[in-house]
């Protein structure tokens, strides 16, 4: 028993527009991480790589995930900055079920190329390369991902109805979000204020 949905991949992959969508025909919430990151720093995300470095950076994102995926019935777009390591797949596997999200490479060079400066471990000056090297590092990560989606062609739509065919066909069952009691439901609001 699941208690959500965990889009991993790439950056440019198409996470977090396939990740709205999908909570949005379920009915879930969505979180992206990246912007938990940014709500919690209250910087832009290039800007708190910068500030971290990579160690802490990435120190800081396993600590969200550790959290999020926790939650029930929600969609969750992790951040493309770092392939996953296997250890934190298997971990998040004990909640979610786990979905690659990828791409053609030329079809990422052009989303990636259309938010310069906003990708924190981008080379701007080599894009294609970049994304090449980038590409390689993540095979061995999607091979362990639950299923894996390629958003090159397809419409949104109907990248939709595949997932839910293959949740389908996998037997994949969810845990029920329990309704919230009036004291956990101010709990729940004050301490994401907080956050």
């Amino acid at each position: 028993m699941k208690r959500n949905i965990i889009l991993i991949g790439t950056m440019g992959s198409g996470k977090s527009h396939l990740g709205r969508n999908l909570a949005e025909a379920k009915g879930w919430q969505f979180v992206d991480t990246d912007r938990l990151l940014e709500r919690r720093y209250n910087l832009p995300i290039a800007e708190i790589y910068e500030k971290l470095g990579e160690k802490m950076f990435r120190s800081a994102e396993r600590e969200i995930l550790k959290k999020v995926c926790m939650y029930h019935e929600c969609i969750i777009s992790v951040g493309g900055n770092f392939p996953l390591d296997v250890r934190t797949v298997r971990y998040l596997q004990r909640y979610a079920y786990i979905i690659g999200i990828r791409a053609a490479e030329y079809r990422i060079v052009k989303r990636v190329n259309r938010r310069i400066g906003k990708r924190p471990t981008m080379d701007y000056n080599d894009v294609a390369g970049f994304v090449e090297t980038m590409m390689q590092r993540w095979k061995p990560v999607y091979k362990k991902c639950d299923c894996v989606i390629d958003t090159t062609y397809g419409r949104t739509e109907n990248l939709i109805d595949s997932i839910h065919e293959t949740l389908k066909r996998d037997g994949v069952k969810f845990k029920k979000r329990r309704p919230m009691g009036v004291e956990q439901h101010e709990k729940y609001c004050n301490s994401n204020e907080r956050r």
